[in-house]
């Protein structure tokens, strides 16, 4: 048999959806020697299915390594991710829940870290960047205190990495959270990337300090969703 390989994305739209992609076959009835009412079977279709789910999410986070992501998320959310002090911490996407009143919230998903050349395969950055690419807006997190990674050039290579992997998916940045700036002395490495990047908002933030988080809530309510019972 020939095989024909072809790509067929499904959306789940809630709990108890469905979706038919291949019909089975037809069960015989009856018996032909001592019923009237005989129907013989019919074979099914015959197909391999190989199925990739992908994390959906209303905000997703993305930056490098040990960027802070998954103490964001627990910040954020009753979600507890794994966190330390060492690089890919974080090795499947994790989905927080944030709350906003009148039975509103929103789905932040922790993405695992990207390094330079993911959308080419280096490290898992394919298996994360498939998580990214259904999220419906995202977020840079950026270590300001990295000495490795200059700032601007970290949220260059975020940048090269989403659009390499799917052109235009860097337009779904909405923000830039500058985390951990109490671990840097002068603060013009703010201005410098709102200045490099103004398109973007930049929230400087310390998540392990619990400061200046709320700007962070403020930017992802605007993508809050109803989930409450209207009667």
């Amino acid at each position: 048999k020939q095989w024909y390989q072809r790509r067929v994305p499904i959306t789940a739209g809630g709990l108890g959806n469905r979706s038919l992609r291949y019909r089975g076959g037809i069960g015989e009835r009856g018996d032909g020697y001592r019923c009237d009412d005989f129907q013989e079977g019919e074979m099914g279709e015959e197909k391999r299915l190989y199925l990739e789910m992908k994390t959906i999410a209303d905000v997703g986070l993305v930056g490098l390594p040990n960027a802070g992501k998954s103490s964001l998320v627990r910040a954020l959310s009753k979600a507890k991710p794994k966190v330390a002090s060492y690089p890919f911490t974080t090795l499947r996407p994790h989905i927080g829940v944030v709350h906003f009143e009148g039975f509103h919230r929103v789905r932040i998903a922790d993405i695992p870290g990207l390094i330079e050349g993911s959308s080419l395969g280096y490290g898992l950055g394919i298996s994360f960047l498939r998580h990214i690419d259904r999220c419906k807006s995202l977020l840079y997190v950026v270590d300001v205190a990295n000495l490795d990674y200059e700032p601007i050039r970290t949220i260059q290579i975020l940048e090269g990495e989403l659009d390499a992997y799917r052109r235009g998916m860097s337009e779904d940045i909405v923000a830039i959270i500058a985390n951990k700036i109490d671990l840097v002395r002068s603060k013009d490495v703010i201005l410098d990337i709102a200045k490099a990047f103004p398109q973007y908002p930049v929230i400087p933030v310390s998540v392990k300090n619990g400061i200046n988080t709320s700007a962070i809530r403020s930017v992802i309510e605007q993508f809050k969703t109803f989930h409450g019972s209207k009667t």
